[in-house]
């Protein structure tokens, strides 16, 4: 059985599905065709094991390309990496950090969307910032259901840019040489060299860069172009129900996905967190950073961190 080259590992809210749409253009690399394709996060489909997983994502793909795939979730639920050093000891992992500060807003952001936020985001951090609900939200991840869809998400985007503690578990199973830290601004700033990176520590030609590289492929917003309580009566609807019920899981997985990155607009007057919870997130995030630096051996590019 075919191991996969590479993964993706995240973090979430980081460009990851630009960088998997830049990859999965390029003649050396076969990624499935939908990038929500996690297996060492979805219990379902680890029972099932790899053979299973290859069938429904990988049948017909040459298997002298390099295989790989863009899983956000490895860096949410830290049960991946043990996995995935028992079952692809010899894999290269590739993981994209966004500022914390802006990623955690992101997130609540896609919260709010989806209805599962009303409060504002200086009122959220108020209860998230407590020392019990993050000692809860770092000891409960996020599980990974069948359905493809998390489960009790909502407490846990803080701690999700805790990226010093989530690398430092996988730094515990992989050497340093396979794993790959870049950084959003390097992929939105500076595209075609941070691609070329990637390319070249996964094994691929870094002279053939696809013509995609660059393209921003997803917005972040409060709102959605199709309000929540429209899909919610589709989902009652018994003659929906017996037309989705006969969709294969993996399509199911693909359409939700896109919906999710398809419908969302920006509210008006939206412009970001404010100066306090900037600065508040900043003091929380700072000893992680630090940590994050050290075991990276690089600077991180956010002047909050870095006084550049």
């Amino acid at each position: 059985m075919k191991p996969l080259d590479f993964l993706i590992i995240g973090a979430q809210k980081s460009g990851t599905t630009s960088l998997f749409k830049y990859l999965n253009q390029h003649p050396d690399i076969a990624m499935p065709a939908d990038k929500e394709a996690p297996y060492f996060t979805n219990d379902e489909l680890y029972s099932a094991g790899w053979q299973h997983y290859l069938g429904n994502y990988f049948t017909g793909y040459d298997q002298e390309l390099l295989w790989g795939t863009a899983s956000p979730q490895y860096m949410s639920d830290l049960r991946a990496a043990e996995r995935i050093t028992r079952d692809l000891p010899n894999t290269r992992l590739i993981a994209i950090l966004r500022n914390p500060i802006e990623r955690a807003y992101s997130h609540y952001l896609m919260q709010k969307r989806r209805g599962l936020e009303e409060r504002s985001f200086d009122s959220a951090l108020d209860t998230l910032l407590l020392q019990q609900s993050l000692n809860h939200a770092r000891a409960n991840q996020p599980v990974f259901n069948a359905t493809m869809n998390y489960e009790d998400e909502s407490g846990h985007y803080l701690v999700l840019g805790e990226y010093g503690r989530i690398l430092k578990a996988y730094r515990h199973y992989f050497e340093r040489g396979q794993m790959l830290v870049i950084f959003m601004d390097e992929l939105t700033g500076q595209p075609h060299q941070t691609v070329a990176r990637v390319l070249e520590f996964i094994g691929a030609n870094d002279e053939s860069l696809p013509d995609n590289v660059g393209k921003v492929y997803h917005q972040g917003g409060s709102k959605q172009f199709i309000p929540n309580a429209w899909r919610n009566v589709l989902k009652t609807n018994s003659a929906f129900r017996a037309v989705w019920d006969c969709v294969p899981e993996r399509t199911k997985s693909s359409i939700r996905y896109w919906y999710d990155q398809k419908n969302v607009r920006k509210a008006s007057g939206q412009e970001g967190p404010s100066e306090i919870a900037k600065q508040r997130l900043a003091d929380f995030y700072r000893n992680d950073m630090v940590q994050l630096q050290s075991l990276t051996n690089q600077a991180v590019p956010w002047s909050e961190f870095s006084g550049g």
